[in-house]
């Protein structure tokens, strides 16, 4: 039941609320109360005077109580090799004060951030944890602040090193920028990672900083099956005072090694020899290609890691060096470093580590700045063709949208496989439900490309033809050959010797019009510069391939203009690829690992003359705000189902790459 109150005390109760509200008005005025009224009314009611003096809230917006109640944050981030920057969450005048006690500190206007010298690291976090406000700071780790220190030490004019004892012959081919390489891998002890642009002779820099250290031979070299011949012929070429008996291809599983100089190995044998490797010690490894080794959970990984573990000295080549995110790069550092950083302290500093109920999640990226920073001062020196190239010719690239009346969008199979993607809820059904999608695709092309290469060898240009499914790569054998064209075709099926003799004849024979080439087997290790035009007839979706295979064409020994063409087809996968690749591109660009890929300002034609399209108008068929309008669409629709709609689904499709189309053998794929 209910208690009824008295008149008494309704009388104390209002006189209370009144007691309440003028007190709260005086503190806003900075007014002590002197009205002792109210204290003898409520004399009588002790314990809701004291209730009352308990719960008494304070006025927000009293400026000392408005700071009080915030939550300040701050985060501390390396910007120059001697320079922090501490940026906190909101302009708070305490704090600029504190700054301001600080010698070195200056401020930034643009960015209104202020930075300080890391001599006075230790000072200022000191101070801030003293202050009053009690400010909340994320602070840089400790390891990579004592990297920055020991940097300082050390960071002192030193003598170059003395070259005579390198062949003479690779000392001479050695480009300015190549010998800067060279002599930035000694002074690691020939401990780095050489991440030059694709085309720049990572190959030379490498066995340069290799035969400096020569008294730490045996030489084990560990490479991509594909390419292992090309090092051999490297070697003969650039160090000519090695015997070629020195020179030793580990064929098989069985094969011996006795008292030769160099070995040269694929991964997938080193795998599975790595027990037999291991007893004979390696004093010098170098790694080609070592984006290969991205995931430290691979058997691959683990086999090198055993491997590099007895080296004095090991140099990984890669002009990808993280094909689509920064965690990427961690496994490849630790080959170098071994005791860099903890997997998780680097996951979420520079990876926006999130923890979830499956564990952490680093496919994210943070404090780009300061990771490229800390990699060139540690262990990774890259340059792009933009800065050291400038003789180099540029790529042109060019956007062919594929003539729609051509395209086979409408199929009931394409219509079957895009409602299957909508359906599916296991990462393993999106898997297999997108690679179903993305082969429907290379059907409903063939007719569009066909024509395409047609008018292409008509015109009688020299180029290479990549596509991804076997059926656009045969589509393509079957028109040359019925234009009598001559053509080289390398897939997964060419074995390493037909590949060089393939190469070689494309180069040599101006009658050789074509190279129809595999995106996934033929986009590294080869050099096809007789040709200055390359036409992807296909997409993919990982950005550092591309451009590996665009650098087949433009490196070293081109003499001309370099074009790039890309077919798309829309109303299909094309649709969706393309914004995929843009946003992959923007965060490898954000650590300093710029791939020179971009899609905003190239040109655009149709296959047709039917007038000329924006790139622009054809990635909003994909962007979100474009979807937006088109909400009320059904995506589960099967009459006029068009693949402009359900687009995020399907870029989330895309976004598992990383885990389920590595274990793919895509050679083999339709």
């Amino acid at each position: 039941m209910s208690k009824t109150c008295s008149p008494e005390e309704i009388e104390k109760k209002r006189l209370l609320a009144l007691e309440r509200r003028k007190q709260a008005q005086l503190k806003t005025q900075n007014i002590t109360p002197r009205n002792n009224f109210t204290h003898q009314q409520l004399k009588p009611n002790t314990n809701v005077i004291k209730q009352y003096k308990q719960n008494n809230r304070f006025s927000p917006i009293e400026s000392r109580n408005f700071f009080k109640s915030s939550s300040i944050t701050g985060k501390c981030y390396m910007i120059s090799n001697d320079r922090f920057a501490l940026e906190t969450s909101s302009f708070i005048p305490a704090i600029i004060e504190t700054f301001k006690t600080v010698p070195s500190r200056l401020y930034d206007p643009k960015s209104r951030i202020w930075n300080f010298h890391i001599n006075d690291y230790e000072n200022l976090m000191q101070k801030l944890i003293r202050h009053e406000l009690k400010i909340s700071i994320t602070r840089i780790p400790e390891t990579v602040l004592q990297v920055f220190k020991r940097n300082l030490k050390f960071d002192i004019q030193t003598s170059e090193p003395d070259l005579s004892k390198i062949d003479k012959t690779l000392i001479d081919t050695l480009m300015p920028f190549q010998q800067d390489g060279l002599c930035y891998g000694i002074s690691k002890n020939g401990r780095c990672i050489i991440a030059d642009d694709m085309g720049l002779g990572k190959t030379i820099q490498a066995l340069g900083i290799a035969y400096y250290f020569k008294a730490s031979w045996p030489l084990l070299i560990v490479v991509p099956s594909s390419v292992r011949f090309q090092w051999s012929e490297a070697i003969y070429e650039f160090l000519p005072s090695i015997p070629a008996q020195y020179i030793h291809h580990f064929a098989n599983t069985k094969d011996y090694i006795g008292d030769e100089k160099i070995t040269i190995i694929s991964y997938d044998l080193l795998s599975r020899a790595v027990d037999t490797l291991q007893k004979h010690i390696y004093g010098f490894v170098i790694l080609d290609e070592s984006h290969l080794l991205k995931s430290n959970k691979t058997v691959r990984f683990q086999a090198a890691q055993r491997i590099c573990a007895q080296a004095h000295h090991v140099v990984l080549l890669t002009g990808t060096p993280a094909l689509s995110r920064p965690i990427e790069l961690y496994s490849q550092i630790n080959l170098i470093i071994p005791r860099f950083m903890k997997y998780e302290e680097y996951g979420i500093r520079y990876c926006a580590g999130q923890k979830t109920a499956f564990g952490w999640d680093f496919t994210g990226f943070s404090n780009m700045q300061e990771l490229q920073l800390l990699l060139k001062m540690t262990c990774m020196i890259r340059r792009l063709k933009a800065d050291v190239l400038n003789q180099l010719p540029s790529k042109i690239r060019q956007v062919i949208i594929l003539d729609p009346a051509l395209i086979k969008a409408g199929t009931k199979e394409m219509k079957k496989k895009f409602e299957q993607m909508q359906k599916t809820t296991t990462d393993f059904d999106k898997h297999n439900a997108m690679l179903q999608y993305y082969y429907e695709s290379s059907i409903a092309r063939l007719k569009a490309v066909s024509e395409y290469v047609k008018d292409l060898f008509e015109k009688k240009r020299k180029c290479l033809l990549y596509a991804h499914h076997q059926n656009i790569l045969d589509a393509i054998c079957d028109v040359a050959e019925s234009m009598n064209i001559q053509y080289i075709r390398i897939d997964g099926k060419t074995t390493s010797e037909q590949r060089k003799y393939q190469i070689d004849k494309f180069q040599e024979h101006d009658d050789y019009l074509a190279a129809v080439l595999s995106i996934t087997a033929a986009n590294a290790g080869i050099t096809l510069t007789a040709a200055h035009l390359v036409v992807f007839t296909e997409l993919f979706w990982n950005p550092g391939i591309l451009c590996q295979a665009e650098d087949r064409v433009h490196r070293i020994g081109q003499n001309d203009n370099v074009i790039i063409q890309y077919l798309v087809a829309k109303d299909t996968a094309d649709d969706y690829m393309w914004p995929l690749i843009k946003k992959k591109m923007d965060i490898l660009n954000a650590v300093g690992l710029n791939q020179d890929f971009s899609i905003n300002d190239v040109n655009t034609t149709m296959q047709k003359e039917t007038g000329q399209q924006n790139l622009n108008s054809f990635v909003t068929i994909s962007s979100p705000k474009k979807q937006s309008d088109k909400k009320q669409k059904d995506c589960s629709t099967t009459e006029d189902i068009s693949t402009s709609t359900c687009i995020d689904e399907f870029k989330e499709l895309l976004e598992i790459d990383g885990e389920y189309f590595d274990s793919c053998d895509w050679d083999d794929v339709m």
